[in-house]
């Protein structure tokens, strides 16, 4: 008999490699796939395994992750998520907002994960709305990451755009609509990022969103999203290079966004655009450092 997943609090950073969390994610084919880290392999329990037996409350005996966490269904999971190798670090207590507007949407991911119930249907998702920059994505797979470790969630990460190609790939190859769709109406929690962002194709890019929500919506499962877009009526605009500012009702139609209403609380996550910040502040760094007294100023060209 196999008991359902008990994950173990995470032990005392004393590796330097996963920090006592006892996995770390490599690179394979562009895609993060966690596995045990070399720490567990010295695990007196499992001998690096990740598996133990024990017995439950009746006297069965199971088999159990073991606490020095290379459980190998804890890792498929970790695995599973997709997450994009930019973010596989992430965490909700890592995130620092930086006004009102950012902290309230913190505040909103850390609820969803603490409330959520696996195999619970009909929970209400979230739907992240603010410009480039604003910390989304760290939102979306630092929520679907914590709902893994904490809860066993399976979850998956989705960028919208990539998406669209992938399905328009397997069509090339001869993949049916219920092939492509199968993998995003299973999961527990879904998070697609970026919907609105497409190229001109817009009746095939919404007709695929469509079908992502209704199968998901009849499937009872949440589904967490993020847009550049605004909600209409927002104070602050978006659109992509060379195109015409548009609102995210205008993106993705009237009836998809009547849908997200239902499915969704629309959570802004506003403010300046980290990235630029950061750029900025590593340029201020290398032009101090170029000039510092110790080696002088630049040579000038001429």
């Amino acid at each position: 008999m196999t008991e359902p997943i008990r994950l173990p609090a995470p032990r005392p950073a004393s590796c330097p490699h996963c920090g006592g969390d006892g996995f770390v994610f490599r690179i394979a084919q562009g895609r993060t796939v966690a596995e045990a880290c070399a720490c567990s392999k010295e695990c007196a329990l499992c001998g690096g395994s990740g598996r133990t037996f024990g017995h439950d409350d009746r006297g069965y005996s199971v088999l159990r992750g073991c606490k020095c966490g290379a459980d190998p269904r804890r890792l498929a999971l970790l695995t599973g998520l997709r997450l994009p190798v930019k973010f596989v670090s992430v965490s909700l207590d890592a995130y620092r907002p930086k006004n009102t507007d950012q902290a309230k949407a913190v505040a909103r991911a850390r609820r969803f994960v603490d409330e959520f119930v696996p195999r619970a249907t009909g929970v209400r998702a979230l739907l992240f709305c603010g410009p480039p920059g604003t910390g989304k994505t760290h939102l979306l797979t630092a929520m679907l990451k914590e709902l893994a470790l904490k809860k066993a969630v399976r979850g998956r990460y989705e960028e919208f755009f990539l998406l669209l190609s992938d399905i328009r790939d397997g069509f090339s190859k001869g993949l049916s609509s219920r092939e492509w769709l199968e993998p995003l109406r299973s999961v527990d929690v879904l998070a697609i990022d970026e919907i609105g962002k497409g190229g001109k194709n817009r009746e095939f890019e919404q007709g695929v969103l469509d079908e992502i929500i209704s199968v998901r919506y009849n499937a009872g499962r949440p589904t967490l999203l993020a847009t550049n877009y605004p909600r209409p009526g927002a104070t602050w605009k978006f659109g992509a290079e060379g195109e015409v500012a548009e609102s995210l009702e205008q993106r993705v139609g009237s009836r998809i966004y009547s849908r997200l209403h239902d499915l969704c609380d629309i959570v802004d996550v506003v403010g300046t655009d980290h990235r630029k910040e950061q750029h900025e502040v590593r340029e201020t760094k290398l032009r101090a450092s170029e000039e510092s007294p110790s080696r002088g100023p630049r040579p000038t060209r001429g």
